[in-house]
């Protein structure tokens, strides 16, 4: 028996509406039911979460399509993460009550995460919403920089002189490489994925519907990526160089260890399966030094995409959800 009900929704955004998905719980107790909203990666989409929906029984998960991906595909820009921020925003006053929302966010679903967590922050408490955490996986943290200018990460974000570009090319360059392909068939897409070096354990159930669900058809019946190059450049950039991020890190960063939630895992592997991951120990161990009320969990065995695939991955994903929830294991809530 399934632990939650899925089903998909539109809900009105500037732009037209966005595709988010909702699995409510099968079975929950009378009263407030814990709500989580998951925030999926630069060219993922909510369903690649299903499998951590799955270790959280009793905790309702609300999971939008970004804009300009998959079923949220035709939303015009602006993008970048407050854009992203305003529009999870919407979804999850669509389906949750008035109690706190965790959020969970991979890859650049992290930086949408505080840049969404900052408003509770910085608003007034009776005019904005609560929101847990967040909790990042592998990524909302800034990312590492080649030939760093200053020799401190954070202080990076800063350079005006930073040849974004380059750096988008770097750390994406094989992602976008595969939304500019074409494939006749939805079968050679998955086999696209199943020869790529971070799938060598072949595609389980998740990343298959996850992958189809995000092809969209051409006129010439081929098919193609949902997200566009232009689109995820435009999110790379100001995810690199974006004020709206650097302003919510500052200011969770400058927040009171009470008050603070953050929990980051991290791969031990990058976006093609080699070491060292996306977010180096060295780095890692940074920003825990500068942030001593960060949370950080190495998760062994992973890489960046499977994180959320291998049981591994999803049973500390689960864990780190669940604390910030305050729920046992069994999803009752205290």
């Amino acid at each position: 028996m399934s632990s939650h009900d899925y089903n998909r929704y539109r809900v009105d955004v500037e732009g037209g509406q966005l595709s988010v998905g909702v699995w409510e719980p099968v079975a929950s107790g009378p009263g407030h039911v814990p709500t989580v909203c998951v925030i999926h990666g630069i060219t993922s989409n909510h369903l690649f979460f299903a499998g951590l929906v799955s270790a959280l029984p009793g905790v309702r998960v609300i999971g939008p399509d970004l804009r300009g991906r998959a079923d949220s595909r035709t939303l015009p820009g602006p993008f970048g993460m407050s854009a992203h921020a305003r529009d999870v925003r919407a979804a999850v006053d669509a389906f949750a009550d008035d109690g706190p929302v965790t959020l969970v966010g991979h890859s650049m679903g992290g930086f949408v995460a505080m840049t969404l967590a900052a408003e509770s922050r910085t608003t007034g408490a009776e005019a904005a919403r609560t929101f847990r955490g967040p909790v990042l996986i592998d990524g909302g943290l800034p990312l590492p920089l080649d030939e760093p200018s200053s020799g401190h990460p954070v202080d990076d974000l800063n350079d005006e002189d930073l040849d974004t570009d380059d750096l988008i090319a770097a750390v994406l360059g094989p992602a976008a490489e595969r939304l500019s392909m074409s494939f006749s068939t939805v079968e050679e897409y998955l086999a696209f994925f199943a020869a790529h070096p971070a799938f060598v354990d072949g595609l389980d159930t998740v990343a298959t519907e996850s992958f189809v669900y995000d092809l969209a058809a051409k006129d010439d019946h081929s098919f193609q990526p949902s997200t566009s190059v232009e689109v995820m450049q435009a999110d790379s950039a100001d995810m690199y160089t974006g004020a709206d991020y650097r302003r919510a890190l500052e200011t969770i960063m400058a927040d009171q260890p009470s008050q603070s939630e953050v929990v980051f895992l991290y791969a031990e592997r990058d976006l093609v399966a080699s070491e060292p991951g996306l977010y180096p120990p060295e780095l890692v161990a940074d920003y825990a030094r500068q942030w001593p009320h960060l949370s950080v969990i190495d998760v062994q065995g992973t890489n960046h995409f499977d994180i959320l695939l291998t049981e591994t991955g999803i049973d500390a994903c689960a864990e780190a959800v669940t604390s910030r929830l305050g729920a046992v294991v069994d999803g009752v809530v205290d």
